[in-house]
C-alpha cells in the first residue's frame, strides 16, 4: 500500500472512530421504579422460612443459617476422562502441525 494511501486510510479510521468519544443524543431513563407493595408481596417477604427467623412461643426470636443448595455434578468419571483424552488428543495435533510450519518456514537470512 502506498505512504499516501496508508494515510487516507488512517484519517478515515479516526474520523469514523472519533463518534465513540462524543456525548449520546438518547434520551436518559430512571431505572427506579416507584411501586405500591400490596398484601400478598409484604406476607411472602416477611416468611420466617425464606429468612431463616422464626419466633417462639415466649416471643423470643430464633434465628438460623440458611444452608446454600447443594450442586449435583452431570458428568460421570468416564465422561470426564474420555473429554480429557479428547482434548489432549487436539492439544498434540495443534503441536504437530505448529511444529510442521514453523520448521518449513524459509530461512530468513536468504532475503
Amino acid at each position: 500500500m502506498a505512504p499516501i494511501s496508508k494515510t487516507i486510510a488512517l484519517i478515515a479510521a479516526s474520523v469514523l472512530a472519533a463518534d465513540a468519544f462524543t456525548v449520546s443524543n438518547m434520551p436518559r431513563h430512571n431505572l427506579a421504579t416507584l411501586r405500591m407493595a400490596n398484601d400478598e408481596e409484604t406476607e411472602s417477604m416477611t416468611s420466617a422460612e425464606e429468612r431463616g427467623v422464626s419466633l417462639d412461643q415466649d416471643g423470643k426470636s430464633n434465628v438460623w443459617a440458611i444452608e446454600p443448595k447443594m450442586e449435583v455434578e452431570g458428568k460421570s468419571s468416564e465422561e470426564k476422562t474420555s473429554s480429557l483424552i479428547v482434548a489432549a488428543g487436539g492439544l498434540a495435533a495443534f503441536i504437530a502441525v505448529a511444529a510442521g510450519v514453523l520448521t518449513h518456514l524459509p530461512d530468513p537470512d536468504q532475503f
